[in-house]
């Protein structure tokens, strides 16, 4: 199936479900940025899918991509992973704002220069099982990034995705972020992009070192954060996929939507004509905010799979964030022959 910016258009989206695929637990309340894999891009034949809680990065598996179960925590600290696969080879791209815990070695604590580092920056690590990492190498610098250091003390970067074209690799992420006026929730203020001619890097920023979105208060579904976007590279340009914040004025409070974005060249990016994807219900588990996704096109079952987080609030409890599922198909109609 050719995948055209006019086909993301057609795409009819419902929930698989009212109630999430992976529930928050009292040990990790907070559980976003999902990024999955379909058995058929796994190394053992099986869904995987990774995400983060407030401890670092979990790592989820499954048999059918609806019951899920804890593998194993790969990298405390670690934010927002995602994966990029090449030559047989899995890269795990992750944020870190944080030093590393110190290993013990013969009773004593030995700290690597590496793990002195506490400033925010994009770390890669690689694998061929998903079972066992390399070492991590330090993909982009924060410093490096001008506008991450919007309204902050310290610059911080988030959500880092590679896609491959062919001049060479393109690096997404969000920059800078703030908390939200009425509720503190996090979420990235600008949305950017660097360059490299190799996956390792150097990464350079795109657009003259601009943003490639920022918020713009007369924009009625961005003017208070750009937030998550996750972008998928079509035949004829990209179309992205915005967990957009806004300022509701009927509710008088600030509120997300899942917008679909599009782009003939990958820097321009605008919103689709279709309607958004998905709003926020007005009570449950994802009442509060739509704070990330993921998506996939799936061509054995002609279907997309958006895995996505979303929070909720209940009285004095903790705010509680967890994965859910939302289905895609082409409602074409077929013919019917009698």
């Amino acid at each position: 199936m050719a995948l055209c910016l006019s086909t993301f258009s057609k795409i009819s989206w419902y929930p698989f479900s009212d109630e999430p695929v992976i529930r928050s637990q009292w040990y990790m309340s907070r559980l976003c940025d999902p990024f999955f894999l379909f058995p058929e891009e796994s190394p053992d034949g099986k869904w995987h899918l990774f995400g983060h809680t407030w401890v670092g990065l979990e790592h989820f598996i499954s048999e059918n991509g609806i019951s899920w179960e804890p593998r194993k925590m790969i990298e405390l600290r670690g934010h927002s992973p995602s994966i990029y696969y090449e030559d047989g080879i899995y890269y795990l791209i992750y944020e870190k704002h944080n030093a590393s815990l110190p290993p013990i070695r013969k009773g004593r604590f030995r700290r690597r220069e590496q793990e002195k580092i506490t400033y925010s920056r994009f770390e890669m690590r690689s694998s061929t099982d998903l079972i066992l990492f390399s070492e991590p190498k330090i993909l982009l610098d924060s410093r490096t990034v001008p506008f991450a250091k919007d309204g902050l003390k310290k610059s911080r970067i988030s959500r880092p995705q590679i896609i491959k074209t062919e001049q060479g690799y393109r690096l997404y992420f969000g920059a800078s972020h703030l908390l939200l006026p009425d509720t503190k929730q996090k979420t990235s203020r600008h949305f950017a992009m660097a360059l490299s001619s190799s996956l390792e890097g150097p990464y350079a920023l795109a657009n003259e070192g601009e943003p490639l979105l920022s918020p713009y208060a007369d924009d009625p579904y961005r003017n208070m954060a750009v937030g998550s976007i996750k972008v998928v590279k079509t035949d004829d340009g990209y179309v992205g996929f915005e967990c957009a914040m806004y300022w509701d004025k009927k509710r008088a409070k600030t509120t997300s939507m899942l917008l679909q974005l599009e782009s003939t060249d990958g820097l321009a990016f605008k919103p689709s004509f279709r309607a958004p994807v998905l709003v926020p219900p007005q009570s449950g588990w994802a009442s509060r905010y739509i704070v990330s996704c993921d998506v996939h096109y799936k061509s054995e079952e002609g279907c997309w799979y958006c895995y996505y987080s979303a929070n909720s609030k209940n009285g004095l409890f903790p705010v509680r964030e967890s994965i859910g599922l939302l289905l895609g198909k082409d409602p074409t109609l077929r013919k019917v022959f009698i």
